[in-house]
């Protein structure tokens, strides 16, 4: 009762919070504004945006299953990518019930009888990974950032710090993943590079004259920030708002870089109702016992 009532609570909070935050933005920019920057866009660019996030979350599935069969958890690849895509749509369209990490756990715990508590960890240190990887590619990236030349010798100084600081938390609380952190650190970073990819592809889908580095930047922080809000949704948008003001760029470009990224998110987290009704059997990798 406890753990439901924490649920609906934290549930309320997070659509409170996107509510609240598209509400500020669009009445600091208005609708028809924002329209007036989206109905020009260039489709190819899109779809270029599309393939590159496809290729993420692809490439995201296959890191999460690296961390289930370092577990003794071997699922199909075909299974994992299926459940990752249900996983999707649960985590975009289901305000108050079970997310997306939680569906995934629950369903190979019936299906397979796996221990909850290592489904947890292997889930937990996957987001964990992703989290590294933004935290390294925000410094990377921020560089143009920095007003001061003499400062930029510090990013190679915290990217080291963010992975050794990563390395030692895997190592003191998930010591069984530790022999494949260096590769799922690197299938996280490609994760995080093919979503900049398709952020610069939106960016060049609105205008090509723009200093995209400085929107990448703000995509990353908003992702971290993300957690905080249903799906993403509202933070991503007000933070690409506020960040323009700081740093001078196109306010309703910017906005509209959060808005079409959470539509293109949204468009193929919906493919996964298909697999969810079809209520496919999920399969072990018949090739590898582990």
């Amino acid at each position: 009762m406890k753990t439901s009532r924490k649920k609906l609570i934290s549930t309320i909070f997070k659509i409170g919070v996107s509510i609240f935050l598209l509400y500020f933005v669009f009445t600091k920019i208005s609708l028809v504004e924002i329209w007036s920057t989206l109905k020009d866009v260039k489709l190819l660019y899109i779809l270029l945006s599309i393939v590159f996030f496809l290729l993420s979350q692809w490439l995201s599935a296959k890191r999460l299953l690296y961390f289930f069969k370092e577990s003794g958890f071997n699922l199909s690849n075909q299974s994992n990518n299926i459940l990752y895509l249900i996983g999707m749509f649960y985590n975009f369209f289901i305000p108050g019930g079970i997310g997306g990490d939680a569906y995934k756990i629950y369903v190979l715990n019936k299906n397979f009888k796996w221990k909850v508590k290592a489904l947890t960890s292997a889930v937990f240190v996957d987001r964990f990974m992703g989290l590294t990887a933004i935290g390294i590619l925000i410094c990377l990236l921020g560089y143009n950032l920095i007003p001061l030349p003499l400062l930029i010798w510090l990013i190679p100084i915290l990217i080291l710090i963010i992975v050794v600081i990563s390395y030692f938390i895997v190592k003191r609380f998930f010591f069984k993943y530790l022999n494949i952190f260096f590769k799922t650190l690197l299938i996280s970073l490609a994760v995080q590079g093919l979503q900049v990819l398709s952020v610069i592809g939106i960016i060049y889908s609105l205008e090509s004259q723009v200093e995209y580095l400085k929107y990448v930047v703000i995509f990353l922080v908003s992702s971290v920030l993300s957690i905080f809000s249903f799906a993403g949704i509202g933070i991503r948008e007000y933070v690409f708002y506020e960040a323009s003001l700081i740093l001078e760029i196109n306010s309703s470009i910017s906005v509209s870089v959060g808005v079409l990224f959470s539509i293109i998110t949204a468009l193929i987290s919906l493919f996964g109702i298909i697999f969810h009704f079809k209520n496919p059997k999920l399969k072990l990798d018949k090739y590898q016992v582990k």
